[in-house]
């Protein structure tokens, strides 16, 4: 589906930053940025693996610098910075040195996030603050701080987020949750007609039920019968929408497993979003 050369072409010393991109998802869409000649900014809080007894210890092992070492063992290039989403000054502190680094930023990739798993009745106010912080604060000000900087590069750029399919559908427990991820959809939506002008493609890509530590640990009633994707599965539709700009296809909300049908690299003469 995805034509390789015409991708590696256009995406070719670029600059991403990926966050959230340590271990799953995040990982996945690092490496096959990497492969496809772009310089990766491995985002994450995780430095360390020292999850183990937090409230983050169902997420799964991996390190932002075990990322980047995959990245470099496939003779790619990039950085590790560690990024706690939920803190502004991380944020910033991540820009600022993306651009001392490379000098510009032109995809941003907006992966990090965790579960609030709980009924409303029983819901600790402090889960909730958590997780809006992470799901929704985080993506916000990642946009609002690297913007300035893809904005002056001239040349458009991309932006994406990965949503989930929490935030159409009810999950029995999930409420925080899907409230989230339907924030962010919207979030990022709105975003892509603010940056229209600027040749800033701004898209939401909800990847299906993905084989990572956090669902296979999740006790989720309703989604047992949904199969499980690879992380990998994502790489192509991520890397088509980190190589189109405004003017090619944006403000879209798409499937993964749409991608090559309705959407993407055999589904050009759709227009969409142009």
């Amino acid at each position: 589906m995805l034509n390789s050369e015409s991708a590696s072409t256009s995406l070719q010393g670029k600059v991403a930053v990926v966050t959230g991109g340590s271990r799953g998802i995040g990982r996945a869409i690092c490496l096959g940025l990497s492969a496809q000649g772009v310089n990766v900014v491995v985002a994450s809080r995780t430095e360390t693996d020292n999850s183990a007894g937090t409230t983050y210890e169902k997420y799964g092992s991996g390190t932002i610098g075990e990322t980047l070492d995959r990245i470099e063992e496939q003779g790619g290039a990039g950085i590790a910075v560690k990024c706690d989403v939920s803190q502004a000054e991380d944020i910033q502190r991540l820009v600022s040195t993306t651009m001392d680094r490379f000098g510009r930023i032109d995809i941003l990739v907006s992966n990090a996030g965790i579960d609030c798993e709980s009924s409303v009745v029983d819901l600790e106010v402090e889960d909730l603050d958590r997780c809006l912080a992470v799901n929704v604060r985080g993506p916000l000000l990642l946009c609002k701080f690297a913007l300035p900087s893809i904005i002056a590069g001239g040349l458009g750029g991309s932006i994406f987020c990965i949503t989930s399919g929490a935030a159409r559908g009810y999950r029995l427990g999930r409420v925080g949750y899907s409230m989230s991820k339907a924030a962010l959809d919207r979030m990022f939506l709105s975003l892509a007609e603010e940056v229209r002008s600027d040749n800033i493609a701004v898209n939401v890509l909800s990847p299906d039920r993905v084989d990572t530590w956090m669902n296979r640990r999740g006790d989720w009633p309703g989604t047992a019968h949904i199969p499980m994707t690879q992380p990998d599965e994502i790489i192509p539709a991520a890397v088509w929408l980190a190589s189109q700009t405004a003017e090619s296809f944006t403000g879209q909300l798409i499937e993964r497993a749409d991608f090559g049908k309705t959407w993407g690299s055999s589904a050009s003469d759709l227009n969409m979003g142009a």
